[in-house]
């Protein structure tokens, strides 16, 4: 349970009207809102209060419900902050966090499913995505020959509440 006086009340009530700092957004970024639509789990953008999705374009775009989460959940870092732009390294670094805080967040919010996080390095960004694990659908990547991806880093981390016995 939470309480707040209306006075807390008034200050919450202006995060969500107005954003006057771009490092505000980085909350989002780290801590998003992951919704399910269409059996596709996808970032919340803040102007969107109800995401419909249509199944036949993303299908017919992406082939499969992870290709189009995988497009539709990237964030490049150099589109974080223009310091990642000027210090790809530091954006390395920072995406490295994203990927733990996503995987944490994602865990919480699905305890039943499971996830791949994807960090890529291309020397001059870095890209953080990922999809749900699913049976009938081949994973975005292909985990067990990384070294196969000559011109990217990359990084991959399964998510999953299971206890694997």
């Amino acid at each position: 349970m939470k309480k707040t006086n209306q006075k807390m009340h008034e200050a919450l009530s202006r995060i969500q009207v107005n954003r006057f700092h771009e490092h505000t957004e980085l909350i989002e970024l780290i801590w998003p809102t992951f919704i399910e639509v269409e059996g596709c789990v996808i970032i919340q953008k803040d102007s969107e209060s109800e995401r419909k999705l249509n199944l036949d374009f993303i299908l017919s775009q992406f082939g499969d419900r992870t290709g189009f989460e995988a497009a539709e959940s990237h964030v490049h870092m150099r589109d974080v902050s223009k310091f990642f732009e000027e210090n790809p390294i530091e954006g390395l670094r920072f995406a490295k966090k994203v990927v733990s805080m996503w995987a944490a967040k994602l865990k919480l919010d699905f305890p039943n499913y499971r996830f791949l996080i994807i960090l890529t390095f291309h020397g001059d960004d870095s890209i953080v995505r990922f999809h749900k694990l699913r049976n009938n659908e081949p994973l975005w990547v292909n985990i067990e020959k990384l070294e196969n991806y000559k011109n990217e880093g990359i990084l991959v981390e399964v998510v999953s509440s299971r206890k694997i016995c």
